[in-house]
């Protein structure tokens, strides 16, 4: 099977994984909101094993969040590539869904977090589960 692929808007970087995938969120708290700039983000969260950064390294810029998350950006285009959240996925890269190539069922959203926190626009989705 093919590894999905994701990338940058501009395609400066691009990056694959193994599936299966450990699960994909959508969040609803503050910090992915202002990190995202839009209502809500959706993340895969993949095993650090299971991630490549194909081509562009040397093009990402870091932005360290606090002790345990970081936020890496494409510095051409300023899309996000990957995160590292310390707190509730320590040994994992967590992966924009917005920016895989092609979209596979695998990838569905499976449950929303920070719900409490969501832009007041917004309608939970009643077929992926509540977690907080």
């Amino acid at each position: 099977m093919t590894k999905p692929t994701g990338r940058c808007h501009c395609g400066t970087v691009t990056w694959a994984f193994s599936l299966p995938v450990k699960t994909v969120v959508k969040c609803h708290c503050n910090n992915c909101r202002k990190l995202q700039g839009s209502d809500y983000s959706c993340w895969i969260i993949v095993p650090k094993a299971q991630f490549e950064l194909l081509i562009g390294h040397e093009s990402l810029t870091l932005y360290q969040a606090n002790k345990r998350s970081s936020k890496s950006f494409c510095s051409r285009c300023g899309s996000a590539c990957h995160l590292v959240n310390g707190r509730h996925f320590p040994d994992c890269v967590v992966l924009p869904l917005g920016a895989v190539e092609r979209f596979m069922p695998a990838l569905a959203p499976q449950v929303q977090v920070y719900t409490a926190n969501k832009a007041a626009w917004v309608n939970l989705h009643d077929d992926e589960p509540v977690l907080g």
